[in-house]
């Protein structure tokens, strides 16, 4: 199966005039060595729309176990960088994976939610995510994905056109955070700090209603 760029090479053009995709705020985004893409999560397509809007590299992510089975779309997503994780429990294996993809040199992608949203509203963030970003200890950069919702939203079967815009915010400072103690009530304030920049980044005509960035421990 072709790589990735190869895929992106091949998907460009079609990219192009089914999403007219965008990206803002890229010179914000390290030219090189590892560093962590964070980013609110709509749809099937973020991590692509990540890929193909900020990096000329390969970036990785994490995706449910279950995507893997599937006999075309397993193989592809890997191609594009994704490896499994085990939801709903502690899966130490992606947790080396994501370790060892940094350790490389390369850029990842996380999803703070977790999974995709069912309303267009951002939701809590899950401090696993702190968890990840306080060990890792690179430059966090956050993201806000917009339109992906709208274009393929979970529970449908295909995508439709639509405007897609990625915008990338300087990254958040955690240096106080790192220093303090690993345990769960740091990892929720990670996560947390970067979901409010995220926030920050959401579109103006998107502001209201948006979700509450804590949560309990």
């Amino acid at each position: 199966m072709a790589s990735f760029p190869v895929i992106r090479f091949l998907t460009t053009w079609f990219v192009e005039l089914y999403f007219h995709t965008r990206g803002h705020g890229t010179q914000n985004i390290p030219e090189r060595g590892p560093f962590v893409v964070v980013a609110n999560h709509a749809s099937f397509l973020d991590p692509y729309m990540i890929g193909y809007t900020s990096l000329q590299r390969q970036v990785g992510f994490m995706a449910k176990e279950e995507l893997f089975r599937a006999p075309l779309f397993g193989p592809f997503i890997r191609r594009c960088g994704a490896f499994p994780v085990k939801r709903n429990s502690r899966d130490m294996e992606a947790v080396h994976q994501f370790h060892d993809f940094l350790n490389s040199g390369k850029p990842l992608v996380v999803f703070v939610e977790g999974t995709r949203t069912l309303n267009g509203e951002l939701q809590p963030a899950k401090k696993g995510s702190g968890m990840l970003l306080y060990n890792a200890k690179v430059p966090v950069i956050p993201a806000y994905i917009d339109g992906t919702f709208h274009c393929w939203p979970k529970g449908k079967l295909l995508p439709k056109p639509g405007p897609i815009s990625v915008t990338y915010g300087a990254p958040v400072p955690l240096d106080d955070l790192y220093a303090e103690k690993p345990e769960k009530i740091t990892y929720a304030k990670i996560a947390n700090r970067v979901m409010e920049h995220i926030t920050k980044l959401k579109p103006q005509k998107n502001q209201q209603n948006h979700a509450s960035i804590s949560e309990s421990n």
